[in-house]
C-alpha cells in the first residue's frame, strides 16, 4: 500500500514498485489523481479512495486492501505536505498546526494503527515513512512542519523496537527539496516572493542538486526489499548532503 499515490514521489513509487513485481493499493484522497497514477502503473495497481486524516476511511482501505492483495507486505506512508504559511512557533497562526499535524502525522499514524496487524497476519512486512530533512536541521522556520516531521522519526524508531519480534521493520527517508510537480508550481513557476525556502536560490544551494521523485522512490523501494532485511529503526537522509553542514 502506498499512501498519498497520486503525485509526487508516492506516484513514482507506484509505478517502480509495480515494475519491480508488486501489486500497488494507490491510497490517495483525490479521486482523478488515484485513478491516473493506477492506470498509470498498469493492471497490478489499483486505486482506494482514502483520507489519512479520518480513522474510519484508513481503517476501511486497510481492509479492501488486504481483501484484493490478499495479504498486505509493505506499507509506504508518503501522504503529506506542507504550507506556505507555516512559521516559527511564535508567528505562525494555529490553522496551519490543524492543518499540518493531522495530515503529516497523525495520517502515518493511523494508518501504522490499522497496517501493522495486516502486516504481521501476513508474516511480517515492512513500513517506510517519510519525515523531511526539516527534522533534521534547527534552522528552519517552519516550526509546524518541523515538529511534525520529527515526530516521524520517533514513531518510526518505537515501531522498529516493539513490532520486530513479529517481523516488522520500520525505517524512515528524509528528503530534503525534490521536484516533484508541487515544489516546481510553488517555488519555480509562481515564485512567491514572501516565501520563507526560497526558490532558485535555495535549489542551487544542494551540493549534489535538487532531488527527483524518482530518487526517493529507489530508496522506498530497497528498503521495503529483502536486501534491506539488516536495516531497521534507520533513518535515512536524502537531500545531498545538506544537513551535515
Amino acid at each position: 500500500m502506498i499512501t498519498g499515490a497520486g503525485s509526487g514521489i508516492a506516484r513514482a513509487a507506484t509505478q517502480m514498485f509495480v515494475a519491480e513485481g508488486a501489486q500497488v493499493a494507490v491510497a490517495e484522497i483525490d479521486e482523478e489523481k488515484g485513478q491516473a497514477s493506477a492506470a498509470e502503473a498498469g493492471e497490478a495497481a489499483f486505486y482506494i479512495r482514502t483520507d489519512v486524516t479520518d480513522e474510519a476511511s484508513v481503517e476501511a482501505t486497510m481492509a479492501e486492501a488486504k481483501d484484493r492483495l490478499g495479504g498486505i507486505d509493505i506499507l509506504f506512508n508518503c501522504a503529506g505536505g506542507s504550507l506556505l504559511d507555516d512559521n516559527s512557533v511564535t508567528e505562525v497562526d494555529m490553522s496551519v498546526w490543524d492543518h499540518t499535524i493531522p495530515l503529516d502525522l497523525q495520517g502515518p499514524f493511523l494508518c501504522c494503527r490499522h497496517g501493522v496487524p495486516k502486516l504481521i497476519e501476513s508474516g511480517g512486512g515492512l513500513i517506510v515513512n517519510v519525515s523531511s530533512v526539516v527534522a533534521l536541521r534547527g534552522n528552519h522556520p517552519a516550526h509546524v512542519y518541523s515538529a511534525a516531521k520529527g515526530g516521524i522519526i520517533s514513531l518510526t524508531r518505537s515501531l522498529a523496537g516493539v513490532y520486530s519480534e513479529q517481523g516488522v521493520r520500520a525505517n524512515a527517508i528524509c528528503p530534503g527539496l525534490i521536484k516533484t510537480q508541487r515544489i516546481l508550481d510553488r517555488y519555480i513557476e509562481r515564485e512567491r516572493p514572501n516565501s520563507r525556502v526560497g526558490s532558485v536560490g535555495t535549489f542551487e544551494s544542494y551540493p549534489f542538486g535538487v532531488g527527483e521523485p524518482e530518487d526517493i522512490a529507489n530508496i522506498a523501494l530497497f528498503l521495503a526489499s529483502d536486501e534491506s532485511r539488516m536495516v531497521n529503526g534507520a533513518i535515512i537522509p536524502a537531500e545531498g548532503g545538506i544537513s551535515a553542514y
